[in-house]
C-alpha cells in the first residue's frame, strides 16, 4: 500500500512539473500590419493607410506592453521616403523581443528596407520584393508658364540655389548634382542590404540593378530566409523564442478628431510653399 501511495505521489509531482514546464513554453506573438506608402507623417485627417515611424513606434509599444514574446510584421508596401524608411527600419530593429517579417503581395524598395530590421524574413513565392533602388523626380512646367505668358523670376545667391525648380529647365550642372546624390543613396542602400543579409558578391551585383524579384528568386539571392505564409512566420517566431505561440493583432489607437482637420498638412499646398518639391524616394 505504501508503495502504491508513493507511486501516486511521484506521478502527481511528475504531472505537476510537466504542467509547469508547458506553461513556461507558451508565448504570444503580436501581429502588426504595415501596409501602404512609407512617409514621415500621415496624409492628414482623412488618411487611413500608410506607414509612418510614429505609428510603428506606437504599435511596437502596444505589442510589448501587451506581453508579446515576439512580433510578426506583415508588410505590404512598395516603398516611400528614404529617411522615413530608415527610421522604421531602426524602430523595428530596436524592438526588445524577436521579430519576424512576413512579406505579403509587395515588400519592395523601402518596403524591403524595413524588413531588414527583423530577425527572420518570410515571403510568399509570389511576393514581389527587392527593387533595391532610388529615384528622384519632379514636375517641370516652365513650358506651360511660357504659353501662359508668365515669367519666372529668381533672385538668389549661389549658382545651384533653387536646383530642380519646377519653374525652369534643369541645367546640365543641376542634373549632374542630382544624379550624384541619387547614386550615393543607391550605393548606401545596396551596402545596407549586403551587410544585413550577408550577401555573396554575385547576389550583391544582381540586387544592385534595382530589379524586383519574386519570392523564390529572392530566397535564392538570400534576400529572404524562407518561403511561406503566416504559419511559417509563426513557426519562425517559435524557433526564435523556444515557445509555442498564440497570436494576437495589434492596431493603432490613434483616433480621428476635429482638431486634426486643422493641424494636418495638405501635399498639394506643399507644392506652392516650396520652389523645389523634389524628393528622393525608394519605390
Amino acid at each position: 500500500m505504501k508503495k502504491l501511495v508513493l507511486a501516486s505521489v511521484l506521478l502527481l509531482l511528475s504531472a505537476g512539473a510537466s504542467g509547469f514546464s508547458f506553461g513556461q513554453n507558451s508565448g504570444k506573438a503580436a501581429l502588426i500590419d504595415l501596409s501602404g506608402t512609407i512617409s514621415s507623417s500621415s496624409g492628414g485627417a482623412f488618411s487611413t493607410s500608410g506607414i509612418t515611424p510614429s505609428n510603428v513606434r506606437e504599435l511596437n509599444d502596444q505589442a510589448v506592453n501587451q506581453g508579446a514574446d515576439a512580433v510578426i510584421y506583415e508588410i505590404n508596401s512598395g516603398g516611400g521616403a528614404i529617411v522615413a524608411s530608415k527610421e522604421v527600419y531602426r524602430d523595428i530593429e530596436d524592438v526588445e523581443v524577436p521579430t519576424v517579417c512576413r512579406m505579403r503581395d509587395v515588400a519592395a524598395s523601402g518596403g524591403y528596407m524595413i524588413s531588414l530590421g527583423c530577425d527572420k524574413v518570410v515571403a510568399d513565392s509570389a511576393s514581389l520584393t527587392g527593387s533595391i533602388g532610388v529615384r528622384s523626380s519632379y514636375l517641370e512646367y516652365s513650358g506651360l508658364l511660357d504659353k501662359l505668358g508668365v515669367e519666372y523670376v529668381n533672385i538668389s545667391k549661389g549658382g545651384l540655389k533653387g536646383v530642380a525648380s519646377p519653374y525652369k529647365n534643369i541645367s546640365d550642372e543641376e542634373r549632374r548634382v542630382l544624379q550624384s546624390q541619387v547614386d550615393t543613396l543607391h550605393e548606401n542602400f545596396v551596402k545596407q542590404v549586403e551587410s544585413e543579409r550577408n550577401l555573396s558578391q554575385n547576389s550583391t551585383e544582381e540586387v544592385s540593378t534595382s530589379q524586383p524579384f519574386l519570392g523564390e528568386k529572392a530566397e535564392e539571392l538570400e534576400l529572404v530566409d524562407e518561403l511561406g505564409g503566416r504559419d511559417t512566420a509563426v513557426t519562425a517566431a517559435e524557433n526564435l523564442t523556444g515557445k509555442n505561440m498564440t497570436t494576437f493583432e495589434v492596431k493603432s489607437e490613434t483616433s480621428f478628431s476635429l482638431l486634426s482637420l486643422f493641424s494636418s498638412e495638405l501635399s498639394l499646398g506643399d507644392l506652392f510653399k516650396s520652389s523645389s518639391p523634389l524628393k528622393a524616394s525608394i519605390f
